[in-house]
C-alpha cells in the first residue's frame, strides 16, 4: 500500500493563528476566567484540551462573569455580539479568521447582501448579523436565480462563505458575470431580466487550495482518507469532492479508520482546517503499525516536520510569515519553517525598523520568487505593505473612509499622496477649496483625504483621491456648529484669510466674517495691512450678524483700548496737556489729545488777540500746550483753548462785545473723517 500525504496537512492560516494566540494567552493567564464564544474550531479534541484547562464554551453571553475573558471563534460573530460584551464588562479576544473579518466588512458596507453558504453555519449567521441592509442566503445555483430573477431592479453585493464548494461557487459566479443588457434590460443567459450583482471572491484560499488538490489526488489514487470533524464545512467538503472522483471515508480520529484499507494500493490522505497534528500524526501511525506494508511516498518522512511544512509552504504570490534569522547589512535572512530560507532586501526596511529588528522576530511578506535548487526564497516586505496598502484601501473606499497621507510629490494636474504605502494620485481640481491654491506650498503635509475611484487591473493600478470632498465636509459642519451658536459679543479665535481696502476677512473657524477697517483699531488707519497680514491668528468679537445673508461683523479693537476709557484716567477739565496740531478748519484747529482722540481748538481759543484765519497762528504739525475747556463724554467731543495758556492781555473794546463762538470739538467719525 501506498500512501500519499496531502501537502495541505493540518491547520490553515486563520486557525493556526487562532489555536496558537489562544493557547498562549490562557497559558500567561491561568488565574483569569476564559471562555470561547462557540467552539473556536470545529473540532472535539480541541474543545476537549480547552475544557480540560478550564475554557468553557458558551453561546450565551450572560453566562460570562464579568472581567472575564472571552475568545471570539474563528467562525466570526456579528458587531452585536461584540457590543453586549463590552455592556456586560467582559473582555474579548477576536480571532476571527482574517479572510471571515473581510467578508463582514463587505457586508457592513453592501446595500444588499447574497450570502452564498449555509445559513445555519455559525460563519454565515455572524456575517449576515453584520449586514448593513436586506439580504438573501442561497446554496444552490436554481437558488440564486430565483433570487436574482425575483426584483430585477434590486442590486446585490455577492459573496461567499470561505469554506463554501469550489467549483459550484465558480459556476455561480460564471452564470453572474454572463448577464447582459437587451434594450436597456439587464437579462441572464435565459434572457430573464435579473438583477444587477457585484461579485466578492470571498472563499478562502487555503480552502481552494485544498478542494483543488484533493479532487487531483482523487483522481490519482484509489481511495483517500479526509481527517477531520464532521461537523466542519470545510472537512465535509473535502470529502464531498473525494468521494465524486473515487471510493473515500472521513474519520475523525485513527479509532475510525476503516478495516478495508488494505484492499487498496494507493491511498491519500488530506485533512481538513482544523485538524490537529496530533491526530493527523496518530492516523498515520496506527496505518504503518496495521499494515507492515504501508510505504509512505517519501520514505522515512519526520511527519512533525512535513506538518509543520505543510503551514508554510513557499509559493509565489502567497503571503508568508517567518521568523527572522540573521540581520545583515544587504538582506534580512527570514526563516520559514520549511525547507527553504527566505530573503528579505534590507532596503526595504526603513533605517528605524532595521535597526530594531532582532533574531526571532516574527516577520510577514510577499513571496517574490522562489529557488527549489537554491532552496531560498526571495521575499517582498515592501510589495505586501503595499497589498496591504491597496487592502485597506479598498475598504476605506467601500465604506467612505477618510484617511491620512503625505504629499510627496507636485506633479503636472495634482498631487501625489502616499497612503498605507500606496501611491494614490489627487487631481488639482481636487486638491483644495480654492482653485488659486500653490500646490507647491502643499509639498511634504499630512492631509486627509477620501478615495473616490480605484481600479486594479493587473500591475497597474488607478487610485484617485479627493482633499476637497473632506475640506468640504469639515468646513460645512464646522458653519453649520457656528451658525448654531453665533451672538452678538461672543469671541473667537481667527485667522486671516485675505484683505481688502475697506477690511480684513477673517476665518473664524469654517465661517468668514469681516472686520471693517474702523474696528480694526481705535486709531486712524488707512489700510487693513498696517493692523494685520495674511495667516494672522487674532481674537474677534461678533458685531452683528445675518442669518439670511449669512454675513458677520466683527471687530478687532478690544474693550480696554478705548481711548474713551483711558482718557479720564490720564486727563480732566483743566488739565494742560502738549498737543500736536493734524487739521485745519476755518472754525478752528484739530490736534491730538491721545492716540485715538482729537479735540478741537476753536478760533477764538487760539490766541489772545482776533484771528481772521487759523493758518496765520497755526500750522499742521506744530506741537503746543492747549488746556481742557470741557469733555463730553456722551457725545465724545473736547474742547481745548490755547488761548487760556497764554499771558493775559488788555483785549479791545469791540472784541469783547462780540460774542465769542461755542466753544467745542467733535470726535472723529466711524471712518475717521471729522464733522464741521
Amino acid at each position: 500500500m501506498e500512501l500519499i500525504p496531502s501537502k495541505y496537512l493540518g491547520y490553515c492560516f486563520g486557525v493556526n493563528r487562532a489555536i496558537t494566540t489562544l493557547f498562549k494567552t490562557i497559558d500567561e493567564q491561568r488565574d483569569r476566567k476564559c471562555y470561547t464564544y462557540g467552539p473556536i474550531i470545529h473540532n472535539k479534541r480541541i474543545t476537549d484540551q480547552l475544557t480540560q484547562r478550564g475554557v468553557a464554551v458558551i453561546d450565551d453571553i450572560s453566562l460570562a462573569e464579568p472581567g472575564s475573558l472571552v475568545f471570539i471563534r474563528t467562525h466570526g460573530v456579528s458587531g452585536s455580539v461584540l457590543q453586549a460584551l463590552k455592556e456586560r464588562g467582559v473582555e474579548y479576544m477576536d480571532l476571527t479568521c482574517p479572510y471571515v473579518q473581510k467578508i463582514h466588512n463587505v457586508a457592513k458596507s453592501a446595500d444588499r447582501l447574497l450570502m452564498v453558504g449555509d445559513i445555519r453555519h455559525p460563519e454565515v449567521s455572524g456575517i449576515l448579523g453584520d449586514a448593513k441592509g436586506d439580504y438573501e442566503a442561497v446554496t444552490t445555483l436554481d437558488e440564486l436565480k430565483s433570487v436574482v430573477r425575483k426584483q430585477p431592479n434590486q442590486s446585490y453585493t455577492m459573496v461567499s462563505q470561505t469554506t463554501f464548494n469550489m467549483e459550484l461557487w465558480l459556476e455561480m459566479k460564471a452564470y453572474v458575470e454572463a448577464f447582459s443588457t437587451v434594450d436597456g434590460q439587464l437579462v441572464d443567459t435565459d434572457f430573464v431580466p435579473v438583477s444587477p450583482v457585484t461579485v466578492c471572491d470571498t472563499i478562502c484560499h487555503s480552502t481552494s487550495d485544498r478542494q483543488k488538490e484533493v479532487e487531483h489526488m482523487a483522481k490519482n489514487c484509489d481511495f483517500v482518507i479526509v481527517i477531520g470533524d464532521k461537523h466542519s464545512s470545510n472537512t465535509k467538503k473535502l470529502y464531498e469532492i473525494a468521494k465524486n472522483q473515487c471510493p473515500a471515508c472521513c474519520v475523525e480520529d485513527a479509532t475510525e479508520l476503516p478495516q478495508y484499507l488494505s484492499e487498496y494500493k494507493k491511498i491519500g490522505l488530506t485533512t481538513g482546517a482544523s485538524t490537529p497534528g496530533s491526530t493527523i500524526e496518530e492516523v498515520i501511525n496506527t496505518m504503518m503499525n496495521e499494515n507492515n506494508n504501508v510505504n509512505l511516498m517519501e520514505e522515512d518522512i519526520d511527519f512533525a516536520a512535513a506538518l509543520e511544512a505543510s503551514l508554510q509552504v513557499a509559493r509565489v504570490g502567497q503571503r508568508i510569515t517567518g521568523t527572522v534569522g540573521v540581520v545583515g547589512t544587504n538582506e534580512v535572512q527570514v526563516e520559514l519553517g520549511g525547507k527553504h530560507t527566505g530573503f528579505i532586501p534590507a532596503s526595504e526596511f526603513s533605517e528605524e525598523e532595521l535597526a530594531a529588528l532582532k533574531a526571532g522576530d516574527e516577520v510577514e511578506a510577499f513571496v517574490m520568487k522562489v529557488s527549489d535548487v537554491e532552496g531560498t526564497v526571495l521575499l517582498s516586505k515592501k510589495k505586501l505593505d503595499s497589498m496591504k496598502g491597496f487592502e485597506k484601501l479598498e475598504a476605506a473606499k467601500d465604506n467612505n473612509e477618510i484617511l491620512t497621507g503625505t504629499v510627496n510629490e507636485v506633479v503636472k494636474g495634482g498631487l501625489v499622496v502616499f497612503v498605507n504605502s500606496v501611491r494614490v494620485f489627487v487631481p488639482a481640481s481636487l486638491a483644495s477649496l480654492r482653485k488659486d491654491t500653490d500646490l507647491e506650498t502643499m509639498k511634504g503635509q499630512e492631509v486627509r483625504l477620501r478615495i473616490i475611484e480605484l481600479e486594479n487591473a493587473g500591475r497597474r493600478k488607478r487610485i484617485i483621491g479627493s482633499i476637497k470632498s473632506v475640506l468640504k465636509e469639515e468646513k460645512d459642519a464646522a458653519q453649520a456648529k457656528i451658525w448654531e451658536s453665533i451672538e452678538v459679543g461672543k469671541k473667537y479665535d481667527g485667522v486671516v484669510k485675505s484683505l481688502a481696502s475697506f477690511g480684513a476677512f477673517v476665518d473664524i473657524g469654517g465661517v468668514d466674517g469681516l472686520v471693517h477697517v474702523t474696528d480694526l483699531a481705535w486709531t486712524k488707519i488707512k489700510h487693513p495691512s498696517e493692523v494685520v497680514k495674511e495667516g494672522d491668528c487674532i481674537e474677534v468679537e461678533v458685531k452683528a450678524f445675518d442669518p439670511e445673508t449669512r454675513k458677520i461683523s466683527l471687530t478687532f479693537k478690544k474693550a480696554n483700548e478705548d481711548p474713551w476709557t483711558i482718557l479720564p484716567q490720564k486727563y480732566e477739565v483743566g488739565d494742560v496737556i502738549p498737543v500736536t496740531v493734524l487739521k485745519l478748519m476755518p472754525y478752528g484747529a484739530f490736534v491730538s489729545v491721545i492716540p485715538g482722540i482729537d479735540g478741537l481748538v476753536h478760533i477764538s481759543q487760539i490766541a489772545n488777540q482776533r484771528v481772521e484765519k487759523v493758518g496765520d497762528v497755526l500750522k499742521v504739525g506744530d506741537q503746543v500746550d492747549a488746556k481742557i475747556i470741557e469733555i463730553n463724554y456722551d457725545t465724545k467731543k473736547i474742547s481745548l483753548s490755547i488761548k487760556a495758556t497764554l499771558p493775559e492781555e488788555d483785549v479791545a473794546e469791540e472784541e469783547l462785545t462780540e460774542a465769542p463762538a461755542e466753544v467745542v470739538a467733535e470726535a472723529p467719525a466711524e471712518d475717521g473723517t471729522v464733522e464741521e
